[in-house]
């Protein structure tokens, strides 16, 4: 079957279950996630590649925290969000000014973006969610400018019992209490989670252009950080 935004909508419906609240749990869990350790390291890894007035994608962008962010922390950045998913695009609210979106699917993007236009780009926790991110790990080499830096944080894989150590309440799992459709949406989103492993997500950036500068196993090994700069 041929990928189609509306195929990625559907697949990425199914994996958010209520896309309104799944907006707001990234609005509410945003501080934590990006907190005083990640813009160090973004300081440190991502903007010595940067010009004076950078470009920076963030690919996947829902309901655009980060761009927002960006622009406060760095008022010369042009931030653009790269997002398809409606609920996402309606939990953006008014962008600041140097911010904006690109309504396209990454399965097989097509953006707007002049070759070696941009300085950065960040996806996180977004290549687990693509049955295939080579088209967009393409698409991003083309748009970065030689030297451009790629930051990846995603999920990767990890045994089973570590997942449920983290996720959920083993006893609970494994007892009778824990309905099918529980056990359904938990073993669903494992196997999601799972897709690619931190050596996975080095092979395709090196096979598409990319030179790694950092790859580092976070949260006991169930999260990846990746920078990688284009060659």
């Amino acid at each position: 079957m041929a990928v189609t935004t509306e195929n990625t909508r559907d697949m990425l419906a199914k994996h958010h279950r209520d896309g309104a609240w799944f907006a707001n749990l990234m609005v509410e869990t945003y501080p934590n996630r990006f907190n005083d350790e990640f813009w160090t390291v973004w300081q440190s890894l991502m903007t010595p590649a940067f010009s004076d007035s950078p470009t920076v994608l963030d690919l996947g962008s829902g309901p655009a925290m980060f761009i927002k962010d960006l622009i406060k922390r760095y008022p010369d950045t042009q931030a653009i969000g790269v997002e398809c998913a409606p609920y996402m695009l309606d939990a953006m609210g008014d962008l600041p000014k140097g911010a904006s979106v690109i309504e396209a699917d990454l399965q097989d993007p097509t953006l707007t973006l002049a070759d070696g236009s941009v300085d950065g780009v960040i996806a996180s926790v977004v290549l687990h969610e693509m049955n295939q991110p080579i088209r967009t790990l393409k698409e991003i080499h083309r748009c970065l400018k030689p030297g451009g830096r790629f930051y990846i944080l995603d999920w990767v894989r990890s045994p089973l019992s570590q997942y449920l150590a983290a996720e959920s309440d083993e006893a609970l799992v494994f007892g009778d209490e824990m309905s099918v459709d529980e056990l359904d949406s938990l073993f669903v989103h494992f196997v999601e989670h799972n897709r690619f492993s931190r050596e996975d997500l080095a092979y395709m950036l090196e096979h598409t252009g990319y030179r790694i500068i950092d790859n580092t196993p976070l949260r006991e090994g169930r999260f990846a950080r990746l920078v990688a700069e284009k060659v």
